[in-house]
């Protein structure tokens, strides 16, 4: 608009800080951005939080990406308090939270008597801190942007065109049906079809897995639960046709991983030729993984929007595929800081750089950024890799999940198995040299020039 005519920021007056757990999410951020992302300098004693602000904030724009789910997150919440208070204290222009996933988000009403509005809670929260702005990525709820008051800016972005070019140029769906799990899911998976339906109608479909025979135009079907009369069990009830089609069950968290497995089981008895699942938020709780990993579903799409751990030896791996959320929320900054628009697509079905290639040890290895404000040349490489490996449409991890150790691929990937090897190769290589440098951080053009090169 107007204010984007009259003024456009440069990196340098945004501060782009990463809370525990979201330091490599903050990094691809920061990669995309070319802003060089500040990691917190927190430790814990006597159970207690003690933090320091990496750099001077005095008068400038900061974001702060925390990750806000799993088993941590009433400690990650404390911490991104602690933070907020600090930024306030040190005189920060204007404090922007970055939540890929919105805590509490299912606890959005009122289900029974004596009990709280949780998401309302923590948008109050998050508002008495000295918050000024909420950017998130697919809600549970919608009517949580109605928690806020209007002194605080609230924004939310979805994932799912990244999930659906991913299975639209990788996958080879073969008339692919979306699949709302539930009645509250329709508008989500409304959402993906359309997604879905501009790629098919736009032929975007330029992928090394593509196929000639995958030329039907997508459809849309919803499971409602049913009791039938004298029963005390729930079925599911299909609306729509799958028979003989691939069908893409949508929803926005995955957390017990049932959901999943009962629909996929419901899918394939109704004549589902493959089932697949896609969720922006991988929550994985208790067993889920195992429920996943025995259930009939072929492929599992999620986000990084919250960290989750793998076992090496879990077969859940072949399922599996992480994509990173970093695109969207870098646009979505980029948008807010008035910042010209990155060179990646927000559509950039890209993968993190954790997973496959990177190990907890050795993503220390690559480095935080320091106080000082700069970034490690081993990162930047790292992003290059990142960002080319979209650029040429390659799936690392083939046609299986793409945090598997040793992915076995299919005849349709077989062909390109040297090239894989080789970017992978580039990457290993990546972490072993220049690691304990650093220098000054490219811009997105940069990273984008580099990576086409």
């Amino acid at each position: 608009g107007w204010a984007h005519t009259l003024y456009m920021a440069e990196p340098s007056d945004i501060v782009l800080i990463a809370a525990t757990g979201a330091e490599s999410l903050t990094d691809e951020i920061g990669g995309i951005l070319g802003i060089p992302p500040a990691a917190i300098d927190a430790e814990d004693a006597d159970g207690e939080t003690h933090l320091r602000l990496p750099c001077n904030v005095r008068l400038r724009d900061t974001y702060v990406v925390a990750c806000l789910g799993g088993a941590g997150v009433n400690r990650f919440f404390v911490e991104l308090s602690l933070i907020v208070s600090g930024l306030r204290r040190a005189s920060a222009a204007r404090i922007t939270a970055v939540l890929p996933y919105y805590a509490y988000g299912r606890q959005a009403r009122k289900h029974t008597s004596r009990v709280p509005i949780s998401a309302a809670d923590v948008a109050s929260l998050l508002e008495e801190m000295g918050v000024d702005g909420v950017l998130t990525l697919d809600l549970h709820k919608e009517e949580i942007a109605g928690f806020f008051s209007p002194r605080c800016h609230f924004a939310s972005a979805s994932c799912q065109p990244a999930a659906a070019r991913y299975l639209h140029t990788q996958r080879q769906l073969r008339r692919p049906v979306v699949v709302a799990p539930h009645a509250s899911g329709v508008t989500l998976a409304k959402a993906f079809f359309d997604s879905l339906a501009e790629l098919h109608a736009s032929g975007d479909g330029g992928s090394r897995f593509a196929s000639p025979r995958a030329g039907a135009a997508p459809t849309l079907a919803m499971l409602l639960p049913h009791k039938a009369s004298g029963s005390e069990r729930r079925h599911l009830e299909l609306i729509g046709e799958v028979r003989g089609q691939d069908a893409i069950i949508v929803d926005d968290i995955i957390d017990s991983g049932k959901t999943i497995a009962r629909c996929s089981e419901a899918l394939l008895e109704a004549g589902a030729a493959r089932v697949f699942a896609v969720a922006t938020h991988g929550i994985f709780s208790e067993e889920s993984l195992r429920i996943i990993a025995v259930s009939d579903v072929t492929t599992v799409v999620v986000t990084n929007s919250v960290p989750f751990s793998v076992p090496r030896d879990h077969p859940v791996r072949r399922k599996l595929v992480v994509l990173s959320a970093a695109p969207v929320l870098a646009h979505q900054v980029a948008k807010l800081a008035r910042l010209p628009p990155p060179s990646l697509d927000q559509m950039a079905a890209t993968f993190p750089m954790t997973g496959s290639f990177f190990d907890q040890r050795r993503s220390r290895q690559l480095g935080r950024s320091s106080s000082s404000g700069v970034v490690s040349p081993l990162r930047e490489r790292a992003q290059a890799l990142h960002l080319r490996a979209y650029q040429e449409e390659i799936g690392v991890g083939g046609a299986e999940g793409n945090i598997s150790d040793e992915a076995e691929m299919g005849s349709e990937g077989s062909r390109d198995a040297d090239r894989d090897a080789d970017l992978h190769a580039d990457l290993e290589a990546c972490m072993v040299d220049l690691a304990s440098c650093s220098g000054p951080p490219r811009s997105a053009h940069d990273l984008a020039s580099l990576s086409s090169g």
